[in-house]
């Protein structure tokens, strides 16, 4: 039986979802925003990073279209290549407390939950830990121009 291993990250309302241990790059604690104004709820907000700019996904905010509570927020720096020997690209993943690293196996494999609307769109696949469900993202997706506004 095949593992991975991947990091859960909570969301407000008790969403959580999750994204692969290669995936994470980076944790920020205590995250300094800069606003852009005239943008969609689910990025408002840029981090510098390492000398970038990063845009700054708040995934509660595109599922439910109410924002993340910023006084609790966290910031996990994700990483992605859009084909093998691309140069890596870097986003900013909003969520709440600290995520939890957790060994998955083929097993706990599970449907995506059908509330809130949306997991379809932005995730590749989903498991189930503690009996509930954790939808994986398409982190690449998410930080794509495809990702459109809901609400």
């Amino acid at each position: 039986m095949a593992e991975a291993t991947a990091w859960i990250m909570n969301l407000d309302g008790g969403l959580r979802t999750a994204v692969g241990e290669r995936e994470m790059m980076h944790l920020v604690e205590t995250p300094v925003f800069a606003d852009i104004p005239q943008t969609p709820l689910h990025c408002q907000q840029v981090l510098l990073w390492e000398g970038e700019l990063l845009p700054v996904m708040d995934l509660t905010a595109w599922m439910t279209g109410q924002p993340l509570e910023r006084a609790q927020a966290c910031v996990g720096i994700v990483g992605w290549q859009d084909h093998p020997g691309a140069l890596p690209q870097y986003g900013a993943l909003l969520f709440s407390g600290r995520p939890e690293k957790v060994r998955v196996k083929d097993g706990q494999v599970c449907d995506l939950p059908e509330r809130p609307s949306g997991w379809e769109i932005v995730a590749i696949s989903c498991f189930s830990h503690d009996g509930q469900p954790v939808p994986i993202l398409d982190v690449p997706l998410i930080f794509s121009e495809t990702l459109v506004t809901r609400h």
